[in-house]
């Protein structure tokens, strides 16, 4: 895919969410692939770079400070379009979209509307280049969860209890064989037999690659960056997390 003339360089924070996506998709002229953010990773390239746009997708925030929503707020005052979906980029999204970052796909409208905790999106995952997933996030399990019930292999009830169970746990205990010892717990070993045949199917139902996929098909992003803007009136009192620096940009 080529990029339109004039249109703003794109800046894609990616990981695991793009782990098993074509590499054609991922790989287009006009993107530049950058590796999960952490916190100060958006204001070096607001620093250093042109204004284009960032379109945020994974970041780390468990072992390093995650990246912050002033550096977010401040790459928008400093004229960059910035798009957040799939795992982190969609939680920032959902935290900062009456500050004027755009949200994008079903990650963000759920963390959108459903008030869901931060780790809704975590997982583990193996180092650069593939990041490999180890885990699953919680937010694509309630999507396999839900395809149990459609299939007729789990019942509501049984999902959304084996679901509740792994929504208290760290999530880097949220696997595959995490999924099937909770519906063991919740339901029984036939139910859990039953779920195992379908687990091959759990890769195609990441909402989270889902979401990246329709982007990167669709890129409606690819414009020309609007021009510096004043941050809005309640951006210094807008969300921050618990350990980020103030700026004086905004």
């Amino acid at each position: 895919m080529n990029s339109p003339p004039g249109a703003a360089r794109v800046h894609l924070f990616v990981g695991p969410t793009a782990h098993g996506l074509p590499a054609v998709l991922v790989h287009q002229d006009g993107i530049q692939l950058r590796p999960p953010a952490r916190r100060g990773h958006v204001q070096e390239l607001v620093d250093g770079e042109p204004a284009g746009h960032i379109v945020l997708v994974d970041g780390r925030y468990d072992d390093v400070p995650a990246v912050g929503h002033r550096e977010l707020l401040d790459a928008l005052a400093a004229g960059w379009r910035v798009t957040g979906l799939g795992s982190i980029g969609a939680l920032r999204a959902a935290e900062l979209h009456g500050h004027g970052m755009t949200g994008y796909g079903q990650v963000f409208t759920h963390l959108l509307t459903s008030q869901a905790p931060d780790d809704e999106v975590a997982l583990l995952h193996g180092p650069a280049p593939g990041y490999r997933p180890i885990t699953e996030a919680l937010v694509d399990l309630r999507a396999f969860a839900a395809h149990l019930t459609h299939a007729g292999v789990l019942n509501r009830d049984q999902a959304a209890a084996a679901i509740g169970l792994l929504a208290g746990r760290w999530f880097g205990d949220r696997s595959q064989p995490a999924f099937l010892d909770a519906v063991r717990t919740t339901a029984d070993d036939a139910a859990a037999a039953a779920v195992r045949t379908h687990l091959s199917r759990l890769p195609g139902l990441r909402v989270k690659a889902q979401d990246l996929r329709d982007y990167l098909m669709e890129r409606p992003g690819t414009q020309s960056p609007t021009p510096p803007r004043s941050c809005p009136a309640t951006a210094a009192a807008g969300p921050s997390s618990t350990t980020s620096t103030p700026r004086s940009a905004c």
